[in-house]
């Protein structure tokens, strides 16, 4: 149907860009159905979906932009690990019931839901490509290419005989998802298009493989008959033990996915955890993808930093002899250095956005070479594990800004890892590589974030990936996979306010350290 393209917006969030097709847009009937679906998945509420932010809906391209999910879709989750149990299979049950209720909810049929349309991120699953796909109906059901419009192995008997579509059919593609997110195939078996209509049509999902608990909710939701079939409401209300509202249970799966501790777990049949306990308990065993990998917790679970890295190196400023850069000048509108009252400032505003600041480590030297070589650039070396805390507090700001950490590769390029919390009390963590990138995963909101908050952040090397951990006041708001780490280097803090002319953003850093770990 079109292309994807990652891009940015005005305020440096990915978002995902689907440029539909030209030959599609030479068809008027196509282009008015397009419209009348975009704007209708424009009123989408944003429980467990990627959001469509806007739609170019006139003109010779159109296109939709939705928020970027930085993580892999289901179907490649699977292959890669295999299929889901326990906690992790309630999550992705009640997550996608809850987009589809929110869908339905704004009037919209998603007609194509899949694995591959189903992103796991690091809070949760994402339903993507909601309502957009059925502007091909206007094409009489196949694409320019002879294709069938959606995916057989998932697509409800009633779409398949051609009877007008409805909510019904979503809830149909819901049962075969959870079926194949517990086997690892579909429930309808079949190796060419027509074997797999008839197996659909006229034969029963195996669902063996499917947790006993959730078993008889996905045996309902495959009835031939759509009138037989629950809603996506009563999928939602089955699965949670009560009458739920989306954003409840958005919350639900956002906090379970979230709190996880582990990556997929293969449990024996017999020790399955029943679903309620999903809501009732919390969840004991979760998956977390991003970038394309598996994310395992390693030793930086949720439960707070970890305390057995060794330190490598503290400052606490009440010294201006400590190597980092300045004195403060209190009469200055904006300085950098140390403070009178034993803090490091950094300020930015209009002229000097941003404010960077290396942490002096003494160890920091170059690697011995054979013979030794003058000219030899300075190596950092800093062990495969390290975390970086400090306490930052906004003395003042005037208008939109942020501060943290950072782990950077070395001193004379542009490849980095940031750690932020901005002046609105969300937090972040951002590659950049070669002077550009973006924001790994969605940002978070701190609740009844403090005038100080500690920060802190892990650079945690696996092979060539990096696993980036954030904490704020002791609590885990991010865990990310970067698959094209950027190693360890130098480590420091940071401050960058708006491009207004009267922007400032007056910032304090205290008690800064490090800690590591070489790797066996």
């Amino acid at each position: 149907m079109g292309t994807v393209h990652l891009a940015e917006d005005p305020a440096g969030q990915r978002v995902a860009v689907k440029v539909i097709n030209p030959e599609l847009t030479q068809h008027e009937q196509f282009r008015m159905r397009f419209r009348r679906e975009a704007d209708a998945a424009l009123r989408v509420r944003r429980f467990c979906t990627a959001a469509v932010i806007e739609a170019a809906l006139d003109g010779d391209q159109l296109y939709v932009v939705t928020e970027y999910v930085a993580g892999p879709n289901l179907e490649q989750a699977v292959e890669q690990s295999g299929p889901l149990r326990g906690s992790s299979l309630d999550a992705l049950a009640v997550g996608v019931a809850t987009a589809l209720t929110a869908i339905h909810g704004a009037g919209v049929v998603h007609r194509d839901l899949k694995p591959s349309n189903v992103l796991l991120s690091p809070v949760g699953p994402r339903v993507i490509d909601f309502g957009i796909a059925r502007a091909l109906d206007t094409l009489g059901g196949v694409t320019g290419t002879g294709e069938l419009v959606g995916t057989p192995r998932y697509m409800s008997p009633e779409v398949l005989r051609g009877d007008p579509v409805s909510p019904a059919c979503d809830v149909f593609s819901w049962g075969c998802l959870v079926a194949y997110a517990a086997s690892g195939h579909a429930p309808f078996a079949g190796g060419t298009l027509p074997a797999i209509v008839y197996q659909v049509l006229n034969t029963e999902p195996d669902l063996d493989p499917v947790d006993p608990s959730l078993r008889p909710l996905v045996k309902a939701a495959l009835h031939k008959d759509p009138a037989m079939r629950p809603t996506a409401q009563q999928l939602l209300d089955d699965l949670v033990g009560r009458s739920a509202q989306p954003e409840q249970a958005a919350n639900t799966v956002q906090a379970a996915w979230q709190h996880a501790t582990t990556a997929f777990t293969h449990v024996p049949h017999g020790a399955r955890r029943r679903r309620n306990k999903l809501i009732a308990g919390g969840v004991a065993a979760a998956a977390l993808l991003v970038g394309g990998s598996v994310v395992a917790w390693s030793v930086f679970g949720p439960s707070g930093p970890p305390e057995d890295l060794s330190v490598l190196y503290r400052e606490d400023f009440t010294q201006t002899s400590g190597g980092w850069s300045g004195i403060y000048d209190s009469d200055d509108p904006t300085s950098y250095g140390y403070r009178t009252d034993g803090t490091y400032g950094l300020d930015a505003d209009g002229d000097y956005r941003e404010r960077w600041e290396k942490a002096p480590i003494p160890f920091l030297i170059a690697e011995p070479t054979t013979p030794p070589d003058p000219s030899a650039t300075p190596t950092p070396m800093l062990p495969e594990t390290v975390m970086v805390s400090v306490t930052a507090e906004v003395r003042r700001a005037t208008s939109p800004g942020e501060y943290g950490v950072y782990c950077h590769n070395s001193d004379d390029d542009d490849n980095y890892y940031e750690f932020a919390l901005d002046t609105t009390g969300k937090a972040r963590i951002r590659r950049v590589a070669d002077g550009s990138g973006g924001t790994l995963a969605q940002p978070v909101q701190v609740d009844d974030l403090p005038g100080r908050a500690r920060i802190t952040a892990a650079c945690e090397q696996i092979g060539s990936a990096v696993r980036l951990t954030l904490w704020v006041n002791d609590e885990q708001v991010h865990q990310v996979e970067d698959p094209n780490g950027i190693a360890n280097g130098y480590v420091g803090v940071f401050a960058r306010t708006s491009a207004e002319s009267d922007s400032l953003l007056r910032t304090t850093f205290d008690d800064f350290e490090l800690r590591g770990r070489k790797e066996p």
